[in-house]
């Protein structure tokens, strides 16, 4: 059941970023949930789009989460 929720939480921060460019305020929830997604499924679209959004957005802020709220 933990996958589903993973996959929910995922989704929802992709969605946002989509939509506003929001960043959510446990994005490193979220990346954890990510990193749990690619140990079962390395080729997951999903969670490769996530850490594409992570690493880009990380790295215009000096390599971590900008303030979110």
């Amino acid at each position: 059941m933990r996958h589903y929720e993973d996959f929910k939480r995922l989704l929802a921060a992709i969605e946002a970023y989509r939509a506003d460019a929001s960043i959510p305020v446990d994005a490193e929830q979220v990346d954890a949930a990510c990193a749990r997604i690619l140990t079962h499924d390395p080729f997951d679209e999903t969670a490769i789009e996530w850490k594409r959004i992570a690493e880009f957005v990380k790295e215009l802020n000096g390599g971590d989460w900008p303030p979110t709220g």
